[in-house]
């Protein structure tokens, strides 16, 4: 379902080229608007202004050498589309100002905080839910797994889909389509409908999110990038929670129809502001979508993901989850296969033998089955063992997505000072240290070390999550920014979904202090693994210019497909 979904976007991209500027275009205009120019005097339009430096530069535009910038003027204006030209003259400002690049920045946050707050606000209302439609919880409950399969399954397919035609191209038109079904969910009609809607929204939102970095990346110095994607962090984890924290009032309050009006509403807005403030990256027009490798690959995503969903539900027993995760390495094969014999892959394979490409995706992959599966099982032994009522759960565990947020900016500014890999391994030795902690209180029955258990685990992960995007990103060449950190999402993702189930397992029917500390043992024991692959990570080198896949960096020159303009950077 997703695979085809994608290429009904890729055909959206495909039409929509006309009313999109080109990536050379954006790159020449940009360059053009940022780059200095000499004053001139009215009188001597050749002689530079006294304030000009000895190369004719200057903190202005730049007109032509001689040429009076009336008259440069003039002639950028007349460069400009005859369409929307208050709309032309708003990007233009947008372009020539200072802080573009923070503008940037902001909108992408933005685009994530729109298209990520509502995957939780629904969890805590889901019987509420189900009577207002005259359904069940355990149909609804649904409205939460099947956005999360759509977003592990779709996020490389759209990935790629920026590499090939334009990541700003692909921010907008999913970010348009999933405001449209954010608005279509306020007037869901049933259980159908409503998982169906949110399905969609989740899996159109979801290529905001490769999209939203891969524009960074390239409006970022390399050494600069892991501290955007410290921001990015912050609202990536705190989106969720903020949905789960006012998920609640708001429903009991004004119902949960609106709630999806108001996203309808903030998601145009900040989609208005991408219009003008994001700048198109190169495509590769004449490379098309390796459609039987993304179906390979995300049938293989489903089937993993699916079978781990559904197994504290429905048992390991089941037939459903065997078929599922017997499948899961049959898809695989033959994505590989596919992946071999096709000249343009979706994912290249070569990636796999590239140390900081594959070990940060096994490192996030560990980090996060301890961190969601310990998450999860925490408020069950508050409740259950602790004997706290639901406000105080809430209370406690809302410290791991703050600890996370506050910590995400700092590990970012860290890892452009000390190193990516240094943060990598610090944010690993923390989770690990919050999965012992969480045993230790199992045991004792010390709610004081869980509590450090929650605190260690967001710092951890916000030491280490923005220098493991920015480590992926860093092994590939620009063009492929897309597929790798949309690669990376997924298998976190799937980390996540994995932990979540493996240690709810664990503590079975009849949870006790035992059970628990069993669980959270298992978690410390993925965590340190986590830490021995963190160890094997090489030290990014920003000066060194990553290998393109299938060749060298000189044949990647010699392929017009695949030598458009970068963009400028501010």
């Amino acid at each position: 379902m997703s695979w085809c979904s994608a290429l009904l976007i890729e055909r959206t991209l495909v039409v929509g080229r006309q009313f999109f500027p080109t990536a050379e275009h954006e790159a020449t205009r940009y360059a053009a608007l940022r780059a200095p120019h000499p004053k001139v005097h009215m009188d001597n339009p050749r002689a530079p202004d006294a304030r000009t430096s000895q190369d004719g530069s200057s903190d202005g535009h730049s007109p032509a050498q001689g040429v009076p910038e009336s008259q440069h003027n003039r002639q950028r204006r007349s460069e400009r589309p005859a369409i929307f030209p208050a709309w032309q003259r708003l990007r233009t400002r947008a372009l020539e100002s200072p802080s573009h690049r923070r503008w940037v920045l902001w909108t992408c946050l933005a685009g994530c905080f729109a298209t990520t707050f509502t995957m939780t606000i629904l969890g805590v209302s889901l019987q509420a839910i189900a009577d207002d439609l005259g359904s069940d919880a355990t149909t609804i409950a649904w409205v939460l797994a099947a956005p999360m399969l759509a977003q592990a399954v779709s996020a490389p397919l759209l990935g790629k889909l920026g590499d090939l035609h334009g990541h700003r191209r692909v921010y907008l038109i999913g970010f348009f389509c999933a405001t449209l079904a954010a608005a279509a969910t306020a007037f869901a009609w049933n259980a159908t409908s409503l998982i169906g809607l949110r399905t969609l929204g989740q899996l159109a939102g979801t290529a905001t999110m490769p999209a939203s970095m891969a524009i960074l990346f390239r409006m970022y110095d390399r050494r600069e990038r892991v501290k955007a994607m410290g921001w990015m962090s912050v609202v990536i984890a705190g989106a969720p929670v903020l949905g789960l924290a006012i998920g609640g009032v708001l429903i009991e309050w004004i119902g949960w129809r609106p709630i999806f009006m108001i996203q309808a509403g903030l998601s145009a807005l900040a989609c208005a502001v991408a219009i003008v403030v994001l700048v198109e990256t190169p495509r590769r027009t004449n490379i098309a979508l390796d459609v039987r490798g993304a179906a390979a690959l995300a049938a293989a995503a489903f089937a993993l993901t699916f079978g781990a969903n559904r197994m504290p539900a429905w048992g390991a027993s089941d037939p459903r989850v065997i078929l599922a995760l017997v499948a899961t390495p049959l898809f695989l094969y033959l994505f590989v296969r596919i992946e071999r014999a096709t000249p343009h892959p979706l994912l290249p394979l070569e990636f796999l033998t590239r140390r900081n490409f594959t070990f940060p995706l096994l490192t996030g992959f560990l980090m996060q089955f301890a961190y969601m599966g310990g998450f999860i099982i925490s408020p069950l032994i508050m409740l259950g063992m602790f004997g706290l009522n639901q406000i105080s759960v809430s209370m406690w565990t809302i410290l791991r997505p703050i600890s996370l947020s506050a910590t995400s900016p700092v590990g970012g500014s860290l890892g452009a000072k000390f190193g990516e890999r240094t943060m990598i391994i610090a944010g690993s030795v923390f989770v690990l240290g919050a999965m012992l902690a969480f045993a230790v209180g199992a045991a004792a029955q010390s709610m004081m070390a869980i509590v450090a258990g929650l605190v260690l685990a967001g710092m951890g992960m916000g030491l280490a999550q923005p220098s493991l995007s920015t480590m992926v990103a860093s092994s590939v060449a620009e063009q492929d920014h897309g597929i790798a950190v949309s690669t990376m999402s997924t298998t976190t993702g799937i980390g996540a979904v994995f932990g979540i189930s493996i240690l709810t397992a664990v503590i079975g029917t009849e949870p006790s202090a035992e059970t628990f500390r069993d669980a959270y043992l298992v978690g410390a024991g993925f965590a340190a693994l986590g830490v021995v692959s963190s160890c094997l990570l090489r030290r990014v080198d920003h000066d060194a210019e990553p290998e393109v896949a299938g060749g060298s960096n000189d044949a990647q020159k010699a392929d017009p497909a695949q030598s458009e303009t970068a963009l400028a950077r501010p």
